[in-house]
């Protein structure tokens, strides 16, 4: 069956980012402009969910209905609250202020993962901490006194672009490289340890050397791997693949240039929703594909 995207929302300023489904509301960043924006299916109107977001990329939401974003300008990710207000996590590991968060997922126990590379645009004020040399998935949890703190999960990843797990949350999948960088880049999965370490990566993809890889990453129902990346420049073009946790390529479709975040939504989560470079919000009907509900 053939995905066919429609525009539903943009352009905004800037690429459009982190995408998520709520229950019943798409939420989505227009990073540049600092929002994270509301789409309602059954009218079609766009709102405001928060304004000034430090340019919050990825959006997650945990099973008790936190809302978590990845601040890019901030480097940090931070905790939407139900009153309008916002709330830090941490932003130090061993010493060091981690990168700059640009993807994220929320598990069932309410650890927050998340894909800490680097952004082309530099964060907001003073460079008074250094970036870290290595670009790493990163998990926040909750220590024995109910603290924040930050743990890294990878060690080999040279510039990870967007996160997710299984629906047994025994395997990370982990798109990462960066094209302009001249990165290979692949889409890797990673076997998660009972006291959540992480086994040797398992290359389930690799692109053409700078070749734009992979910037969004779902699951369908059954298991299967979303994932949307690409461009006109080089390659096969902009595009959504279907993968089996295996990494075979169940199918593949085209897309709008530059996607950047998918996500399953819409009434039995039988819509895909992708935004991109283009600073739009689109979305697939009828792809044959629903959601995983976790």
């Amino acid at each position: 069956m053939t995905m066919n995207f429609e525009k539903i929302a943009g352009p905004y300023q800037g690429l459009t980012g982190g995408v998520t489904w709520d229950g019943t509301h798409v939420l989505f960043s227009a990073v540049k402009e600092e929002r994270i924006l509301r789409f309602n299916p059954k009218t079609g109107a766009t709102d405001n969910f928060r304004r000034w977001t430090g340019r919050t990329n990825g959006i997650a939401i945990g099973k008790d209905g936190a809302t978590y974003g990845a601040q890019e300008g901030g480097r940090r990710v931070i905790q939407f609250m139900a009153d309008g207000s916002t709330a830090p996590t941490a932003e130090m590991i061993d010493g060091w202020h981690h990168n700059q968060p640009t993807d994220l997922t929320v598990d069932s126990k309410g650890r927050v993962w998340f894909a800490d590379s680097r952004s082309d645009t530099l964060p907001y004020g003073p460079a008074i901490f250094p970036f870290m040399e290595i670009n790493a998935v990163m998990r926040l949890e909750r220590d024995e006194r109910r603290s924040w703190k930050v743990v890294r999960v990878t060690s080999d990843t040279k510039a990870p672009r967007a996160v997710v797990l299984s629906a047994d949350e025994k395997t990370l999948y982990v798109a990462d490289g960066d094209s302009t960088k001249n990165d290979a880049c692949t889409l890797r999965a990673y076997s998660v340890n009972a006291e959540g370490s992480v086994g040797p990566a398992r290359v389930l993809h690799t692109f053409a050397l700078g070749e734009r890889g992979f910037e969004g990453l779902c699951l369908d129902s059954g298991g299967n791997i979303v994932a949307c990346g690409g461009s006109k420049q080089k390659g096969v073009g902009p595009q959504v693949v279907v993968f089996a946790p295996s990494g075979a390529v169940i199918e593949s479709h085209a897309a709008p240039d530059l996607p950047m975040r998918c996500a399953f939504g819409d009434e039995g989560l039988g819509s895909l929703y992708l935004t991109s470079g283009d600073g739009n919000l689109y979305r697939a009907k009828n792809t044959g594909h629903s959601g995983l509900k976790r």
